[in-house]
């Protein structure tokens, strides 16, 4: 699914989703292709979900974003040094 196709299906949510297929550019993240996991209505219960997701399965590429954004930017970081 695209970010248009999930915001047509989802407005005005909070949605925790996978990225399924996605590149870097420019020190932007692009999400080619996103599987929904879940959606809420408070962004407090979408981190909290989020939290426990990633404790599961820390290497899986999840994000949480409101559908109200016309465009899915996501900002790459750069972590230095180790994180524990």
């Amino acid at each position: 699914m695209k970010w248009k196709g999930l915001r047509e299906k989802y407005p005005d949510s909070w949605v925790l989703f996978e990225a399924v297929q996605a590149h870097s550019n420019e020190g932007k993240r692009i999400i080619d292709d996103i599987a929904v996991h879940d959606t809420y209505n408070d962004s407090d219960e979408a981190i909290k979900a989020y939290r426990e997701f990633h404790k599961k399965e820390p290497k899986r590429e999840l994000y949480v974003a409101h559908t109200k954004k016309q465009d899915l930017e996501i900002q790459e970081r750069k972590w230095l040094g180790v994180r524990l």
